[in-house]
């Protein structure tokens, strides 16, 4: 676990602090997804990205991806970071790959440890339902649960706030596993990647 330095006041402290107290440090130099378009495509270079490598840039850049770098030569396979100021950040570091079918897996280091195991996987019967409203309803209905704390899993995912996110991704979110400070997830595609963080950021608050 990283460990904040004594600040000087209580004013930074507050700066640098999240919900939770993120252990995060700042760094000096950041690459946004947008500087690194530039630092590797500019038209100096005469490099051309392809039209899957240009989407997950944009959308990189639309969740406010900093530390950005290519992880792999031979595959879509970026690393990157939320800033520590970022509502939804709740991680050390992100993994995120893009398969051939248009499948993104995601991995990362959470910033604190899950105090349980929860493996969630969505329901083929229920993946493609379409509902008018889901006023009622919780998310443990439609998915698959694998835990070693059944009890504190359910609390989690029946919370209204998870419930209400998870509800609305339950076509795009193929299977989600959560295991001390890691976090793995297969998603269908990256349109509602924004949302993901969100739906984390809303379990982790819950479960810790």
């Amino acid at each position: 676990m990283k460990r904040y330095k004594r600040l000087k006041n209580r004013q930074e402290l507050d700066f640098m602090s999240r919900f939770f107290r993120s252990k995060k440090r700042p760094k000096k130099h950041i690459t946004s997804a947008e500087e690194y378009y530039k630092d590797h495509y500019s038209e100096k270079k005469g490099e051309v990205l392809s039209s899957d490598e240009e989407a997950i840039l944009q959308k990189l850049a639309n969740v406010g991806a900093v530390k950005v770098r290519k992880a792999s030569t031979f595959m879509m396979q970026y690393e990157f970071d939320l800033p520590t100021e970022h509502e939804d950040d709740v991680y050390q570091k992100i993994t995120l790959a893009l398969e051939s079918d248009n499948d993104v897996n995601i991995d990362a280091e959470l910033i604190e440890e899950f105090p349980l195991f929860l493996h969630t996987l969505v329901k083929q019967e229920t993946k493609n339902k379409i509902f008018d409203s889901y006023e009622g309803m919780s998310v443990s209905d439609f998915v698959t649960i694998r835990t070693n704390n059944e009890k504190m899993a359910y609390k989690i995912l029946d919370n209204p706030e998870v419930s209400k996110i998870f509800l609305e991704l339950l076509s795009y979110i193929k299977l989600m596993s959560i295991n001390n400070n890691t976090l793995s997830a297969k998603l269908e595609g990256l349109e509602k990647l924004e949302e993901f963080f969100q739906l984390m950021t809303q379990i982790v608050k819950v479960a810790l």
